[in-house]
């Protein structure tokens, strides 16, 4: 991460080492627990004082942040309220492109588009490391003059590295192949089974879904959280039954490739019961 980057992330055990150099960032909290209207009058006064540059949101699902997911017809509000103000849009779509939601892109969920994408990791199927900025004509134009001082000069020793673009031009041919779209939907149909079977749980606080992505939180004395204590015992577990589950502290989420096999999901919900048992 740049300084940039972590300044706009909300302050966590991720930035905290370097908290006192991130320049201020104004965060809106998770819209739940019917706090929706407050947060969208909260929004509009920031945008309306005219001090806010860009509006920057990961769309529907907080990847590391806990699984958490939100409506996107908030989110679309939001993007309106925004561009209305003249303030731009600017999507994270590292975790959720590329089929992750069920959608190409969660965005795809919007009426209202984002006017900046940010696009990595399913961009190559993750053989190399490649990202990529995208962008409404209307931002770029600014930059098609013949004057050199409007030239965009800022760039990197390895952009369009062309082992990592062969890379993403192979990845996206397989995911728009007619057994992958197939497979995401097949998947995310598993998903949603699973969360309905799981939701009503003793031991289970929350549940989500989003097409392919599947989350639970566990009930534990301490709060929900990335340092909860529960995720060192969560990780071996699973380990032990030939499992790969990252525990976001005491969230377990189920983000499975999209060539698995159903007997091979299964195999991971068993595991997912037979640890809900055992607590």
């Amino acid at each position: 991460d740049t300084f940039g980057a972590m300044a706009v992330g909300d302050r966590g055990p991720f930035s905290a080492p370097f908290s006192p150099y991130l320049f201020d960032v104004e965060f809106l909290p998770m819209p739940e627990n019917g706090n929706e209207d407050e947060l969208l009058q909260k929004f509009y006064q920031l945008v309306e004082s005219g001090k806010v540059a860009a509006f920057i949101f990961e769309p529907l699902v907080l990847g590391s942040a806990g699984m958490k997911m939100y409506d996107a017809g908030f989110l679309d509000q939001l993007i309106k309220i925004a561009q209305d103000n003249e303030v731009i849009c600017i999507a994270d779509e590292v975790f959720t492109g590329f089929g992750r939601t069920g959608k190409h892109f969660a965005s795809d969920y919007l009426e209202n588009k984002p006017d900046i994408f940010c696009l990595s990791k399913g961009l190559t199927g993750g053989t190399m490391a490649l990202g990529v900025t995208s962008c409404a004509a209307e931002i770029m134009e600014p930059y098609k003059s013949t004057d050199i001082m409007k030239t965009f000069f800022h760039g990197h020793s390895f952009t369009a590295n062309p082992i990592a673009c062969a890379a993403s031009i192979a990845s996206y041919e397989l995911l728009v192949a007619e057994e992958t779209q197939t497979q995401i939907e097949k998947i995310s149909q598993w998903q949603n089974e699973f969360y309905h079977k799981i939701l009503m749980h003793p031991k289970v606080l929350n549940a989500r879904v989003l097409g392919t992505i599947f989350a639970l939180e566990l009930k534990t004395d301490a709060d929900t959280s990335y340092v909860n204590e529960v995720r060192h015992k969560l990780y071996p577990f699973f380990l032990e039954r030939d499992i790969l589950l990252r525990p976001l502290g005491n969230v377990i989420y189920i983000l499975p490739p999209y060539i698995i096999k159903k007997e091979e999901i299964e195999k991971v919900y068993e595991a997912v019961e037979e640890m809900l048992e055992s607590l």
